[in-house]
């Protein structure tokens, strides 16, 4: 059977979990003998290529295409003149503009469609307004993927062909995350971010932004510090955002900028998953977070609320403690309770490997994408 030649095309704002699985996805199905090519729209008034510059540096095909709005007919016959020049036979768009531009640029076209649903947001009237015209767009698509049950449950109504609609689990490269910790990188990554070996840290990795409620966070924080014998608990915030600044002025409100470290964007995932003893995610929306995934791969105690695609992945004190959303003393006591226990920490990181490992590859997400592509191309 003929592979089929598949096009992915965001919108990006950084480099965050939709990045993560378009990586990841066109690795694997280029193992799987497809050819794959990622386009990524380099917006005039927010630019971000890092989708693009780590596709090169992992020799996958990728191109930018410029874009000064959402009505730029140059996007359009840019993108229209890839689409015919490359003989795709799947456009595979992962955001709103993409599903915008890419149903534009293959009117007339023989090239399927589909779309993945990441995460709507919800972030804003704006946002929601962007996401309620995704949602319409849908319904000129061959397929739309959910990336977890829960959001293939709130894509369903909008769909006048509910067949078209089909969910798959999100999936991670799992060699680039150890089963063991590496006790040498370990210490080197934390002498760099002031953190000494003795120290105990906890750590979020995601975009500084309202839906991850990282007020949460700090305040839950704050909670472990006003403790006894907490003073070699530590907080690690990596990632950057429209929310860094006042979740920086809440530390320092809070009397704990002291004990927290706001890393900003980092490339070495693995790396600083590696230098924790706890991960942390205080979402109130979330799709499938691959950063979940991720501390998972690293065999990481994992303490998150009950957010999106979470608790199909994480059963509360079998791969990880569940709390409910906006739970500040209860996300605290969790924390605390993994802190204070080091064999459960490492019982419940090895049952999170195990899960993850049977799972949630990146092979076998792309496996499940291809048999779409193949069944829209036969």
């Amino acid at each position: 059977m003929m592979s089929p030649r598949i096009l992915h095309l965001r919108s990006s704002g950084g480099l965050y979990g939709a990045e993560q699985v378009i990586l990841n996805l066109a690795r694997e199905l280029n193992e799987l003998g497809c050819t794959n090519q990622i386009a990524c729209f380099n917006n005039a008034h927010n630019p971000h290529l890092e989708l693009v510059e780590e596709a090169e540096k992992a020799n996958l095909t990728a191109l930018s295409i410029d874009c000064r709005g959402l009505f730029d007919r140059r996007t359009v016959d840019a993108l229209r003149k890839i689409v015919s020049s490359g003989g795709f036979d799947v456009i595979h768009c992962h955001d709103y503009k993409a599903c915008a531009f890419g149903l534009s640029a293959t009117i007339g076209q023989k090239v399927k469609r589909v779309a993945t649903n990441h995460l709507w947001t919800h972030s804003g009237i704006r946002v929601r307004l962007y996401e309620l015209i995704e949602a319409l767009l849908y319904n000129a698509f061959d397929t739309i993927v959910a990336v977890s049950d829960l959001i293939e449950k709130e894509t369903r109504p909008f769909l006048l062909r509910k067949d078209t609609l089909t969910c798959i689990p999100n999936g991670i490269d799992l060699h680039r995350f150890a089963f063991e910790k590496r006790q040498e990188q370990r210490r080197e990554t934390r002498a760099e971010l002031g953190l000494a070996e003795s120290d105990l840290v906890v750590g979020n990795i995601a975009r500084l932004s309202p839906e991850k409620d990282h007020t949460t966070l700090l305040h839950a924080f704050k909670m472990l510090t006003d403790r006894p014998g907490s003073t070699s608990v530590k907080l690690l915030v990596a990632g950057d955002g429209p929310e860094k600044d006042p979740l920086m002025s809440m530390a320092r409100e809070l009397g704990i900028s002291e004990r927290c470290r706001f890393t900003g964007v980092r490339r070495d995932i693995p790396q600083i998953l590696n230098c924790l003893d706890v991960y942390v995610q205080s979402s109130k929306r979330e799709g499938l977070p691959m950063v979940v995934l991720e501390a998972m791969a690293s065999s990481l105690a994992i303490v998150s609320t009950k957010a999106g695609g979470v608790p199909a992945v994480i059963t509360h004190g079998e791969q990880g403690r569940l709390v409910e959303i906006g739970a500040t003393g209860q996300l605290a006591r969790e924390i605390d309770d993994l802190l204070s226990h080091p064999d459960e920490r490492e019982r419940l990181g090895r049952q999170a490997r195990f899960a993850v490992e049977a799972r949630f590859s990146a092979r076998a997400m792309a496996e499940r994408y291809l048999e779409v592509y193949r069944r829209l191309t036969r």
